[in-house]
């Protein structure tokens, strides 16, 4: 949404470390102008695969006529804004874990809130640790449930954490569904009622690939729109570009010789999937999440990280989608069989003993990944306990068995099995299962229980 006279400083961008191995063959064929492939790897990719923000581009024409439009200083190349090194206009996504405390949700202007599909449920929304909006004026802020089905965009947040948010508007996206309202001049935290979620670049996604379309803001647009966009806070007449309008960066574009890992796989989003116009701001630009400023670091994208102009995009259409690696969706994230192993005790574990868990994730990971175990009780899969991924891709836990006294029956108060804060069924076995978030599931692990 458009902030009259804001300014945003772009700071200096950070040091480019090639990755050798992975980007020498990237960018040989995308200076060619060809399609190709980022580092495979579970990917979380929000929204059904018929979303538009999931649909392959094409160009149309030799040259952009809309190029004026795009910017307010012709040879100005793209900026991004929500880097660390330029974190003030972010879109920051902070993705829930089990059991994250819920927080309270105080809306300064209900007027604007959406109504259709998007429209906020009421229900709560989780806090996960260190989630804090951007310190700009949009106050963006995006958080994502623990089962990665469910996202909410703030606009004007300007408190977060476990005691509550403030925030001008809110609105809630189904990650199942296809990533706009059906809902005519329906609102969202973006000008354009788009998600801050896919339009934004991400850290994990520059290091692993982005395969889907991403968002620009440009400095103004017409007060009508195109879809997906499904709102528009312009001003311009209808000649003016429109927010939803698509462009791909031209296919012959020349990637630098030394560009990181990151850059390359933000060109290859751009030729592949393209990106939509989303919102206003101060000139040609994306949003960025200045989460993790380690990946950021080892992507090499700063600020100021890339060297081509509007000049360089060119309209865009939907086209047929070039080979692609496997993306694990919201609703698969968790079936992916073989990818995370995991190992308990051999012998039977006896009340005062500990249960002993361990094993190794088979898969290309980002670096921030956690383990979630869960506990089959009383009928029904239950959260146990959560660790974060070790650097050597392996992991491992401990969780005390005690006996707990509950109830009273006939003969005396009744005695159960605990296991962290689980009270466990009268079975002999103990079922546990470790879940990693977008990448996979272990088999279930029984150990023998000495009761």
């Amino acid at each position: 949404m458009l902030l009259e006279g804001r300014g945003r400083s772009y700071g200096r961008a950070l040091g480019r470390r090639v990755v050798r191995c992975v980007v020498v063959t990237m960018l040989a064929a995308l200076a060619a102008g060809g399609p190709v492939t980022p580092r495979a790897g579970a990917i979380f990719r929000a929204f059904e695969p018929s979303s538009p923000w999931n649909q392959t581009a094409v160009a149309v024409g030799q040259s952009n006529p809309w190029a004026a439009q795009l910017t307010n200083h012709p040879a100005l190349p793209l900026r991004i804004s929500g880097t660390p090194d330029n974190p003030t206009y972010a879109a920051p996504v902070f993705f829930a874990q089990r059991g994250d405390p819920v927080a309270p949700v105080f809306v300064t202007q209900p007027d604007w809130l959406p109504k259709g599909e998007t429209g906020w449920s009421g229900r709560p929304i989780p806090a996960p640790s260190g989630v804090r909006p951007a310190a700009g004026g949009d106050g963006h802020l995006v958080v994502v449930s623990a089962d990665r089905r469910t996202a909410w965009d703030f606009f004007g947040c300007t408190v977060a954490g476990p005691n509550g948010y403030v925030t001008r508007v809110i609105a809630q996206w189904d990650l199942t569904g296809p990533g706009y309202s059906m809902q005519a001049d329906e609102t969202s935290a973006r000008g354009s009622g788009a998600p801050l979620i896919s339009t934004s670049l991400r850290g994990e996604e520059a290091i692993r690939g982005y395969q889907h379309a991403l968002g620009i803001s440009v400095p103004q647009v017409s007060s009508d729109y195109v879809n997906p966009a499904t709102h528009s806070d312009g001003r311009q007449g209808p000649g003016a570009i429109k927010y939803g309008m698509r462009f791909v960066l031209r296919p012959d574009y020349a990637v630098p010789p030394d560009a990181s890992l990151g850059v390359v796989n933000v060109i290859y989003a751009l030729k592949v999937y393209g990106l939509f116009v989303v919102d206003q701001g101060a000139d040609i630009e994306m949003d960025a999440d200045f989460t993790h400023p380690g990946l950021w670091e080892q992507a090499g994208i700063g600020a100021k990280a890339f060297d081509f102009t509007a000049a360089d995009l060119r309209p865009a259409v939907p086209g047929t989608p070039p080979p692609l690696p496997t993306i694990v969706s919201p609703v698969k994230q968790s079936s992916v069989a073989n990818r995370v192993s995991l190992h308990g005790n051999r012998k039977a574990v006896r009340v005062g003993r500990r249960v002993h868990l361990y094993g190794k994730i088979r898969a290309d990971l980002v670096g921030d990944e956690r383990v979630h175990f869960e506990a089959f009780a009383r009928g029904r899969w239950r959260y146990l306990k959560s660790v974060p991924v070790k650097a050597n891709r392996t992991y491992g836990t401990t969780a005390k068995l005690y006996a707990s006294v509950h109830g009273a029956r006939r003969g005396g108060p009744a005695i159960a099995l605990k296991i962290g804060r689980l009270r466990l069924g009268p079975g002999p076995r103990l079922q546990i299962r470790a879940i990693v978030p977008d990448v996979g599931r272990s088999p279930t692990v029984a150990v023998r229980l000495a009761r």
